[in-house]
């Protein structure tokens, strides 16, 4: 058996919890980089108007599938779709739609109506320029 002093002298490191980590690490990384950011591909109608506003609209995008999503791209009810664009209006904001061309005609007037109801009277809808995809 070795004396004390000989296992002092050299002593071993495990090595097993830093490999451990160092995995969990590279799964983390793998995995995180694999998740899709979830991006929403809407086709606009094409127009020849020009942007008017200076300041930055609260924009509405109703997908072909008929749901509506707020700026930030998270998937909105009625109701809150009516209490941001309310709250945009109270603020001077303007309010504009992004409807998909192959989003169903009754729900943008759905969306219409509700925003006219909740107190918002102005609405922009977006158009891409002719020509542009």
């Amino acid at each position: 058996m070795k004396s004390f002093r000989e296992r002092s002298r050299f002593p071993e490191l495990d090595l097993t919890p830093l490999i451990d980590i160092l995995f969990m690490l590279i799964i983390f990384f793998v995995l995180a980089a694999s998740f899709d950011r979830g991006a929403v591909t809407v086709e606009l109608p094409r127009g020849t108007a020009s942007e008017v506003s200076e300041t930055r609209p609260l924009v509405i995008t109703v997908t072909k599938e008929g749901y509506f999503l707020l700026d930030d791209g998270a998937t909105a009810s009625p109701e809150e779709t009516l209490a941001a664009a309310a709250a945009a209006a109270a603020a001077g904001r303007p309010v504009s739609i992004a409807g998909d061309v192959a989003a169903p005609w009754g729900t943008v007037a759905e969306l219409l109506d509700l925003l006219r109801s909740g107190g918002v009277t102005s609405v922009g809808l977006l158009f891409t320029e002719r020509g542009v995809p």
